[in-house]
């Protein structure tokens, strides 16, 4: 049984005044290509989980003006596997080129995850639905509503908190001083460019969650232990089982009560839709509530009377 190989080349750079010698303390290249090595490996994982692994050569010489090197991203796939395309070494190709346009290293593809990032800019997706064969990011604010639409390949490698981990540290060396610009690119076009100052935007997404599941109930009875009339601040809650804080996301109520149009007492109930976020962190699962819109006031509930 012979293998057989499919390979794309591709370069990357990091350019500033501190490289105007050509030079690189490998001490910050040595994790940057790592941490490549490690991103092509898990952006591979999440998007083809049953595809063979993808490896990183190192294989040209050093551009002059800046610190640039030549690389190849290869995958081996076993001959006698059913090809999507015209035959295995298509397929393997087609792969690479999806997790290298997926991740915004090489802009054939479209919008990548380079691209998702630096319009994100540190802020967290309201939402991120797929549509067709599109995934669209939201960003919900009190006046406006933005989107940001890219392939299914791109929107699951977001989800993926590996990814977006290693990608930071992929352009970490910006962060040095002298260090102003890290860039990708093929056959000498460049194609993607992350600036110092869009750096931070990248380690701020690596943080991020990573949302498991999102679900919106109508209808939700809830009894306001706690009202807290104060800008971003959570009211407390209680449906019949657990009490719990949520977010009240709905302006239009808000404003109601910024005028004075709803007042409250001890006990009172909303009913309500409801949205219920889980999501992964860098401690462990979290639930997140958050009331979208309040359909009712309702007075205290009536409780037996007393004997």
């Amino acid at each position: 049984m012979n293998d057989m190989t499919a390979t794309v080349h591709f370069s990357i750079k990091y350019d500033g005044p501190a490289l105007s010698s050509h030079e690189m303390d490998v001490r910050e290249l040595a994790p940057a290509l790592l941490a490549l090595s490690n991103l092509l490996e898990e952006a591979n994982r999440a998007v083809f989980p049953d595809a063979s692994d993808v490896r990183v050569h190192v294989k040209g010489d050093f551009k002059g003006g800046c610190f640039a090197i030549d690389l190849v991203a290869l995958q081996s796939m076993k001959d006698q596997l059913v090809a999507i395309f015209s035959g295995p070494t298509a397929s393997a190709s087609a792969n690479l080129f999806g997790i290298l346009g997926g991740l915004g290293l090489l802009g054939a593809a479209g919008k990548g995850l380079i691209d998702v990032i630096k319009w994100l800019r540190g802020r967290r997706p309201t939402s991120i639905r797929i549509t067709g064969d599109t995934t669209v990011f939201e960003l919900r604010g009190s006046e406006s509503v933005e989107t940001f639409e890219v392939d299914l390949i791109t929107g699951r490698l977001y989800q993926s908190r590996i990814v977006r981990q290693s990608l930071a540290k992929v352009v970490k060396p910006l962060e040095r001083e002298g260090i102003d610009l890290f860039a990708t690119g093929r056959g000498g076009v460049t194609e993607a460019v992350v600036t110092k100052e869009e750096a931070r935007f990248f380690e701020l997404a690596a943080g991020s969650p990573d949302v498991v599941s999102d679900t919106l109930t109508e209808n939700v009875l809830l009894q306001i232990e706690s009202a807290v009339f104060k800008e971003d601040n959570k009211w407390r809650f209680h449906d019949g089982a657990v009490s719990f804080f949520a977010e009240i996301a709905d302006r239009d109520f808000l404003e109601r009560i910024a005028s004075g149009q709803e007042r409250f007492g001890k006990g009172d109930v909303l009913i309500v839709d409801l949205r219920r976020v889980q999501s992964i962190t860098d401690n462990g699962l979290k639930l997140e509530h958050i009331v979208s819109k309040v359909r009712e006031h309702r007075a205290p509930l009536q409780h037996g009377l007393l004997s």
